[in-house]
């Protein structure tokens, strides 16, 4: 078994969810940079739309990160095309109300 935390919203720190999932795997991954180190993997399931499949996860720092998550190629594969010329195709998420 394997804890991590998942701050699920994008530059804040807040909300902590606290997770705990099996270990399905140990894969060494290479970073864009070209640094080598092992992680651990996890099966989870990916709701994109109105379609829901599981997808291997690679659990990583990202908090320096531009992004918290990323959606690797053969997690789509078969499943979603990508138009890079597209944005928001399945609606922009919605905005929190603000506090007054």
């Amino acid at each position: 078994m394997v804890r991590f935390e998942v701050h699920p919203n994008q530059r804040s720190e807040l909300p902590v969810i606290a997770c705990e999932a099996p270990i399905h795997d140990i894969r060494r991954v290479r970073s864009s940079s070209g640094i080598a180190t092992k992680r651990f993997v996890i099966l989870t399931k990916v709701h994109w739309l109105d379609a829901t499949w599981e997808v291997d996860l690679t659990l990583a720092d990202r908090s320096l990160m531009g992004f918290r998550m990323l959606i690797g190629r053969e997690a789509v594969r078969g499943r979603v095309l990508v138009d890079p010329s597209q944005s928001y195709i399945g609606g922009r998420p919605r905005k929190k109300k603000k506090k007054n």
